[in-house]
């Protein structure tokens, strides 16, 4: 009885053993993920290829648009507006979001090359920088970078 109780329980051992082994998969879990790593792989470069398609859009878009500001700037006699000069300093240089400046609750828009703040309880947009900022140095001044503006 009792070597028959002992071979029960060996049986048991490796009956478990083998089953926990085929669990495992003996390698068909890497198969899948090499398999797992060329799919990522491969939603990366759409990924890379549908950006670099946007972004050859958005600068096609900005390279025509600005060329038709030019032609309508020398058909109406009228000045170019580009960026103020605080503008082209290195901390906002090449950047493509809007600027917040929350001390004067005010946007500076690089799209239309103007500011966006509150008069009278309504949000004007005018292309000279509003009176409450005249003079102060913006190179100093908190400020924040916006995707959109939140009006």
């Amino acid at each position: 009885m009792k070597r028959l109780l002992i071979g029960i329980a060996a049986l048991a051992l490796m009956a478990g053993t083998a089953l926990e082994a085929d669990a495992q998969g003996r390698g068909h879990d890497k198969h899948m993920r090499k398999e797992q790593v060329k799919h990522d792989k491969k939603q990366r470069k759409h990924a890379y290829k549908y950006a670099e398609k946007r972004d050859r859009e958005y600068r096609k878009y900005y390279d025509k648009r600005e060329k038709e500001y030019r032609k309508y700037v020398k058909n109406q006699h009228k000045r170019y507006r580009d960026h103020d000069k605080w503008y082209y300093s290195p901390r906002f240089y090449h950047r493509t979001e809007y600027v917040y400046f929350p001390q004067y609750r005010t946007y500076y828009d690089p799209f239309r090359r103007g500011y966006v703040y509150q008069r009278n309880n309504v949000w004007v947009f005018a292309p000279n920088m509003p009176s409450i900022m005249a003079g102060v140095n913006i190179g100093g001044l908190n400020v924040q970078f916006m995707a959109n503006l939140p009006l």
